[in-house]
């Protein structure tokens, strides 16, 4: 089943939404060939998670403080009803100190990434929204709030309303965002974000909640599987949480703690990708990035050093999801090609 509508009691998907088949085969052994531009070897995508100022806190009329995915996350109890001062300035570290370092760093490579901004966090960090913009970085969407998106459907829509707005007026550009990463979004959100788009005018160029390869493919729109209309594709570009600096501050064992680890993390994925790639089967490499995470002094190095390792290697291509996007659908317009599920059923009859 794909398009599901009253698909059980749970109030929760009593609204229509559009889960895709579950899909174990994907492009098997089959995955495009020389798939990238002038022949280069692997795309190379380096994303910035910019979250700060929108999270969870009395300041931004919540009535808790936020939970996770700062350096004290694993053993500090949540704060209710007052502020935390001691998290909120983790998260100003973020924009205060983090960003500069990372601006610095890739105007001194010319390089740009893809900016994943939830809204309300352009609104409270001054002109670094525009500044985004002079560099070339691509806006597109993390959410209005960081990880508050609304319970139903008419809620969901009205923040994600919100953060078109928000990004909008912050940025200066009419036609953003290009396409988003929420990572736990309801069921409900390729649906309801497919909706938005179409109603304010502004292109989906892709849809970046999945983790199932290392190559882009296709679904079904939402809005075709859903309301029947016309099936022009959701591109998906896969995320990571390997090479991801989340790893600095994950607990349990599960992450890495001096930058010389992360380093070769990104090192050995780098190198089997390109090997793939050279061999003729080239794929994707995406680098995550948060401000508050990968601008500490010492972790920045890691990323420095990999920068300069992958300069050094012919035939790399370092690029936007926007730029991924638009090759990939000209290169395999999904009129042509249809959804990676669809290809692999068939091949298999």
């Amino acid at each position: 089943m794909t398009a599901n509508v009253n698909a059980s009691a749970d109030d929760l998907t009593k609204e229509p939404f559009y889960l895709p088949p579950r899909d174990f085969v994907g492009y098997g052994l089959d995955s495009p060939e020389n798939c990238w531009p002038n022949g280069k070897k692997i795309a190379v995508s380096f994303v910035l998670n910019y979250e700060e100022g929108a999270e969870h806190s009395l300041w931004n009329g919540d009535d808790m403080s936020c939970n996770n995915l700062h350096e004290l996350h694993y053993e500090r109890q949540t704060v209710y009803g007052k502020r935390d001062c001691m998290t909120e300035s983790m998260f100003e570290y973020g924009i205060r100190q983090g960003l500069p370092r990372l601006l610095k760093l890739f105007r001194e490579f010319g390089w740009q990434w893809t900016t994943w901004a939830c809204a309300r966090a352009f609104e409270t960090s001054g002109d670094y929204p525009k500044m985004l913009v002079e560099d070339g970085h691509e806006i597109a969407c993390h959410g209005n709030r960081w990880r508050i998106h609304g319970t139903h459907s008419a809620q969901e829509k009205a923040h994600i309303n919100k953060s078109f707005d928000r990004l909008q007026a912050s940025t200066g550009l009419p036609d953003v965002p290009t396409g988003w990463f929420l990572g736990n979004g309801s069921i409900r959100q390729k649906l309801v974000r497919a909706q938005v788009h179409k109603e304010r005018g502004i292109p989906l160029l892709y849809c970046s909640d999945t983790y199932a390869g290392d190559v882009p493919y296709y679904i079904p729109n939402p809005l075709a599987e859903v309301y029947g209309e016309k099936d022009d594709g959701m591109l998906m570009i896969p995320y990571s949480l390997c090479t991801n600096d989340h790893r600095f501050i994950v607990a349990g064992g599960a992450g890495v703690a001096a930058p010389e680890d992360f380093f070769e993390l990104l090192k050995g994925e780098f190198d089997q990708l390109y090997a793939e790639g050279v061999a003729g089967r080239p794929k994707m490499m995406t680098i995550a990035m948060h401000n508050r995470m990968v601008g500490k002094p010492g972790r920045i190095m890691a990323l420095r050093r990999f920068m300069e390792y992958i300069r050094g290697v012919p035939d790399v291509w370092v690029c936007t999801r926007s730029e991924i996007a638009k090759h990939w659908r000209e290169k395999y317009p999904y009129e042509e090609v249809g959804a990676t599920f669809k290809l692999h059923n068939e091949h298999l009859r």
